[in-house]
């Protein structure tokens, strides 16, 4: 028989008990669309956690800290110190997926000056590389990236306009900078157009202490960013500009604590977050303590894998039994053509011939209902993202965030496999009835009413 015949054979006996083959379709495109909308419910899950870590910082930044902590088996805390220093960061500069790396410093005691009359005083520096600024994912509102060697200040939305007269006293600090409604002035220095020094600054009046003086070649205003203080509230500087005001600083108070060429904070960006997990493995082996926003996501994950395998397990049980319904239709299929089947078998059909008739009726009861499962999951989870939202599921509520993101995510993979697999499934319920056709005695079956 050629196998457009089979197939003919096949659709003309699925068409012959209508209803039956109507029935045990439903059952697949229940099955079907079950096991796609429950893992849909683990997609959507997962996306809307990435979205709310996302929020909170960048996932392929690695942070190291001097003093850290690790939980051990017994959930208790243990104290760490990591030693960081300039020859770690050039270790870690090699790595495979480290995009960029820099140690991160900070100083209180400073003094900016523009135009040689107005400072701004005791606003926290922080001291970057010049060639990890862009990498960090920082923008700038106005003016240009840095190139190595280059001193420069970028100053956060809410820092570059406090400029004052230290000649003329504050009697109001909020009516100084702000308007009544709470907009901030017209700065009285243009940053853009001013020179600008920076330099050390003792809180100890009673010692004299020269401060040297770097003039700043490059000026910038940060492009705010949503949920990220510093580009508010800070100012960024070249490190080795802010090392140098340390070292003075230092020395002036008779700081002997202070090391130049450690830090209390290194921070490392990644390529993506497989390039960050890797690169926090090898640091632990190295026995460097991390944090990032990925650790977090990992234990989250863990929490969540849990509940989305009791998802996918109540699906694969609707398609277990729409298997198990295709078989039986297919038995008592059997059952009806016995006759039939000891035709075919006395008019020298092959017993492969016979088996693959059943195999296609199988398939298809199953590709049918893959097809409109499909259709009906998505139904499902348009209603399900219309009416509900994640934390009603416990996705992200779980952790005490609460997010917008869509309940039931449908990617082209999942109607692809899906499609596939509700096929496959049918095909495997065929094969024990396909095998008990081709067992049929051709005489007997002849013989049967």
């Amino acid at each position: 028989m050629k196998i457009k015949d089979i197939f003919s054979m096949a659709l003309g006996n699925l068409m012959r008990r209508k209803l039956r083959t109507f029935l045990t379709v439903i059952g697949v495109i229940v099955g079907a669309a079950a096991i796609i909308v429950m893992i849909s419910l683990g997609i959507a899950m997962n996306k809307s956690l990435d979205d709310t870590i996302s929020e909170m910082g960048d996932l392929t930044i690695i942070e190291l800290n001097t003093y850290a902590y690790t939980i051990d088996d017994n959930g208790n805390y243990q104290d760490k110190r990591n030693l960081l220093n300039d020859e770690l960061v050039e270790k870690i500069k090699k790595l495979d997926g480290v995009v960029a790396v820099s140690p991160f410093v900070s100083v209180y005691e400073n003094k900016i000056v523009a135009n040689r009359t107005y400072e701004l005083q005791g606003q926290e520096i922080y001291g970057i590389d010049a060639e990890a600024f862009e990498q960090f994912g920082y923008e700038l509102e106005y003016g240009d990236f840095p190139k190595k060697g280059e001193t420069f200040l970028f100053f956060g939305t809410d820092t570059y306009y406090r400029f004052r007269n230290p000649d003329k006293p504050v009697y109001d600090y909020f009516k100084e900078f702000y308007n009544t409604d709470g907009t901030p002035k017209p700065p009285k220095v243009d940053i853009k157009k001013a020179k600008i020094y920076i330099s050390g600054f003792s809180w100890n009046d009673e010692r004299k202490y020269e401060f040297k003086k770097y003039n700043v070649q490059k000026v910038g205003i940060l492009k705010q960013k949503e949920n990220d203080w510093m580009t508010q509230y800070s100012i960024f500087a070249d490190i080795e500009t802010v090392n140098k005001i340390l070292s003075e600083n230092a020395k002036a108070n008779n700081n002997r604590d202070f090391k130049p060429g450690e830090y209390n904070t290194v921070k490392i960006k990644a390529a993506d977050i497989n390039s960050a997990e890797k690169i926090q493995n090898t640091l632990k082996e190295m026995g460097i303590t991390t944090y990032g926003l990925s650790d977090m996501r990992e234990s989250m994950q863990k929490q969540q894998g849990t509940l989305q395998m009791i998802l996918g397990g109540i699906g694969a049980m609707s398609l277990i039994v729409a298997a198990i319904g295709i078989a039986n239709t297919m038995v008592m299929s059997i059952y009806e053509r016995t006759k039939e089947i000891g035709v075919m078998k006395v008019l020298g059909c092959k017993l492969s011939n016979i088996k693959s008739m059943f195999l296609i009726e199988s398939s298809v009861i199953g590709f049918i209902g893959g097809i409109f499962g499909v259709a009906l999951s998505y139904v499902a989870s348009f209603l399900m993202n219309k009416f509900m939202n994640a934390s009603s599921l416990g996705s992200a509520g779980n952790f005490g965030i609460v997010t917008e993101s869509a309940v039931s995510i449908i990617p082209w993979w999942l109607v692809l496999l899906s499609v596939v697999f509700s096929t496959v499934v049918g095909l495997i319920s065929g094969y024990l009835p396909s095998c008990r056709a081709t067992r049929i005695s051709a005489l007997e079956a002849i013989k049967s009413e």
